[in-house]
């Protein structure tokens, strides 16, 4: 019983201490060891699966073993590997929606990616939300600027928009100007 005792436990290197709570004494404090070991595991495992994604010819599926036992890990350890974004883009940059630009797929990458973790989050409608705890870091009109979803990508749509700039800075339908 009693206060927890922090254990600072050398794994192999400096670099690589941990410090990490225990409920019992220092002699007897293994969870350190197997946070370390369970983590050095999912990055080789996440590794493995990235040269293997890096030799599929941009088919995601030639990994789906790697895939699964990465998923497998990363739901075991509590920490996102960002598996769904990375192949959801994959597919997406190797299908015919690549000439819609994978916006959404390059999104969710990004976000998935955040060393402080998602700043945005998808909602159901499509558009996106700040994620809960972040409002602090954007301005207080952010919530609105981020639930709006991008145009669609045309000729047309360029090309109005193209025109309405134009008008905007004071240019003639047509006008020309260097």
């Amino acid at each position: 019983g009693g206060a927890p005792l922090w254990c600072l436990v050398s794994a192999r290197s400096r670099a690589a201490r941990s410090l990490v709570a225990c409920s019992r004494p220092l002699r007897s404090c293994t969870a350190p060891f197997f946070v370390w070991r369970t983590m050095a595991a999912l990055q080789a495992k996440k590794q493995e699966w990235t040269a293997c994604l890096a030799k599929s010819g941009g088919v995601p599926g030639k990994c789906e073993k790697l895939e699964k036992e990465l998923a497998s890990m990363s739901k075991a350890s509590g920490v996102d590997c960002c598996i769904d974004e990375t192949v959801g883009l994959m597919r997406c940059t190797a299908s015919g929606a690549r000439s819609q630009g994978c916006g959404a797929e390059f999104l969710a990458m990004r976000e998935c990616n955040r060393s402080s973790g998602r700043e945005l989050t998808k909602e159901a409608g499509g558009g996106c939300a700040v994620a809960p705890g972040k409002a602090g870091i954007f301005a207080s009109d952010a919530a609105s600027l981020v639930s709006s979803a991008a145009p669609a990508r045309s000729l047309k749509g360029m090309t109005d928009f193209g025109e309405e700039y134009a008008k905007s800075l004071g240019i003639a339908p047509g006008e020309v100007r260097f």
